[in-house]
This record gives structure tokens, sequence and C-alpha cells, in this order.
């Protein structure tokens, strides 16, 4: 069968320490050059297990771009057919070998920033990638807990923060490829409330709509400004929830808010707050097998990240306080 081309989408996230405020942000720090050297050792010492999950870094000698690969070791035994009797069997591997998916990581020289390609719908996401950095220890002795802050467009992040009250919020959440389901980890009651419905019903379009009347006969001034608050108060802890779901699954379709922006000595404006498109994305058109949907060729996706990062570079470099 001929070798098909796929989309793919390059994420963006800032290495930042997860307990200092949101504004602080690290020293620049050579992520190449430190990965390649805890990916010298040997392979027990850069391997991180979480209940079954087991990751797994490495590097290519033969790259010179900065990167990682982060490999997830797979759980299921993969089955091989015979085109020419049409017979199934299992894959057979040697003793000391195992399957795994892999996500390729490249590290631009400023902000800290990093930019992730899935090899495959099974390969790690951002909680995986910041376990491992976690348990190797990467970012010490400066930070114990990392955090992978996705890059979003420098106005956009100050939005939430700054706003009034919301007047409506929308939530769409569709479903997954039938074999890469996801469960929705969620902190909120909205979060919840969402992650169970798309759990009991997987194949099923689910949208979320919370909005505040605008009509002075259906809610008093004092019940309406109540309402803004809640929502408000609401969405910002959903948020988080939101932010999550991008980084770790398919399944967010859509989540904006429309809010009221704080003004001074005037009416405040409305602005519409996107959670999926404020984010700094990219996507490339890579080759992939068509015998397992799988494999990227390292060198294809390191030449699309490196290319990506320095179409985007003034934009991510604003938006993690990196001007050149």
């Amino acid at each position: 069968m001929a070798a098909r081309n796929r989309d793919r989408v390059v994420h963006f996230y800032e290495i930042a320490d997860a307990d200092a405020p949101a504004s602080h942000r690290l020293p620049q720090r050579d992520w190449g050059a430190h990965i390649r050297r805890l990916c010298a050792q040997p392979p027990a010492q850069r391997t991180s297990r979480t209940g079954d999950e087991i990751l797994i870094g490495a590097v290519d000698p033969l790259q010179t771009a900065p990167h990682l690969l982060l490999a997830k070791v797979r759980q299921d035994v993969p089955q091989l057919i015979d085109h020419v009797d049409g017979t199934l069997s299992h894959l057979q591997l040697a003793a000391d070998k195992e399957l795994v998916d892999v996500t390729t990581v490249y590290f631009p020289p400023f902000g800290n920033v990093v930019a992730t390609m899935a090899g495959g719908i099974s390969a790690p996401r951002a909680q995986a990638l910041k376990r491992w950095l976690d348990d190797m220890h990467a970012a010490a002795p400066d930070v114990r807990n990392i955090e992978l802050r996705p890059v979003v467009n420098a106005r956009s992040r100050e939005k939430l923060a700054h706003a009034a009250a919301i007047e409506q919020l929308t939530v769409r959440i569709a479903p997954e490829p039938p074999d890469s389901p996801t469960a929705l980890r969620a902190s909120s009651n909205l979060g919840t409330a969402l992650s169970r419905l798309h759990e009991d019903n997987p194949d099923m379009i689910i949208t979320l709509k919370l909005e505040v009347p605008k009509k002075s006969r259906v809610l008093s001034p004092r019940r309406r400004a109540r309402g803004h608050n809640q929502l408000l108060d609401s969405t910002r802890v959903f948020a988080n929830d939101i932010e999550d779901w991008l980084d770790n699954s398919d399944a967010v379709d859509t989540a904006a808010a429309q809010a009221r922006m704080e003004a001074w000595h005037s009416e405040g404006d409305d602005e519409k707050i996107d959670f999926v498109s404020e984010r700094i994305t990219a996507k490339c058109v890579v080759p992939f097998s068509s015998s397992d949907g799988h494999a990227i060729d390292l060198q294809v996706a390191l030449n699309k990240l490196e290319r990506v990062s320095l179409e985007n570079e003034r934009v991510l470099r604003a938006a993690v306080s990196a001007d050149l």
C-alpha cells in the first residue's frame, strides 16, 4: 500500500514553575544540551513509571536539532495480516524489545518554549511530557514542579483575568476516534458534569451553553449581576479543565465565552474569549506509514517543528515575553 499524508498539529508550551506566580518566568536554559545529557544515561535511569504508563526519553545522536523523543510503551498486542492468504497473527517481538508510541519534542532557543508533534493518536501528550520532565528532575535545582503552560496570544492571556463578568459560555465535546478514548479529568463542577456525560455517551456530540438572560423582564438587575458573577467564577475554574482537555484529548470542538471587560469610567466592552483558537498552534502535513498509521520519520518531524517554530517566532516570543 502506498504511503499517505496526514495533518498533524504542533502544540507550543512554555516550561514554567508550577509553584510560582503566572507572571514569573524561568531563566532561559539550553534544554537541548540538558536533555541530551539526561538521555545519555542507561534506559532505566531515563524511564518514568506511573501506574501502567511507562515513558522513556531518548535522543537520536544523528540529529543535531535540540530534541527529545518521548516514547510510551504500548500495552496492546498488535496483529499482523498476511496479504497473500489473509491470515492474522500476533506480532512476535524479542524478549528485550517493546513497541512504543513516540512524540517528538523540539526546543526553540528562546523563552523555554517547546514544540511537540505526536507520532500517533496514542502518543504521549502534554501531561506525559510534564511527568517525565518532573521525574527526571529536568529543571532542578531551580524548580521542583514543572508546569507546561500552553502558549497563547499575549493579549488573550489577560482577558479572563480582567473580565468583569461572563455573559455566555459554550463548550462542545465531540466523539473521539474509536481506538483513542480519553477520560476527561476534571476539577470543576462544570468539568465533572461534562466529563461524565462524555464518558456515558462517547458517540454523541455534547454541547453545554450557559447564558445569563439579557431581557430585563426575565431577571431583575440584582439577579442578572449575581448570574454574571457566578458564571465568571465557574468559567475561571472550568478554564483549567478546558486547558487540560485541549492538551490531552481531541474531544474539545468548541470552548468560548462572551466576556464583559473592565473599563474605567465607562461601560465595559464585550469580548470573545476563545479557548481553542487563541492557543498558538500550527498544522503540518507529514507522511505516515499506511500499515500502522503511527510512524513519522524523525528527520521530517524535526524539520517541520523547526520550520513552524521559526515561522511563529515573533508571536511566540511576544507571548512568553522573550522579545527579539
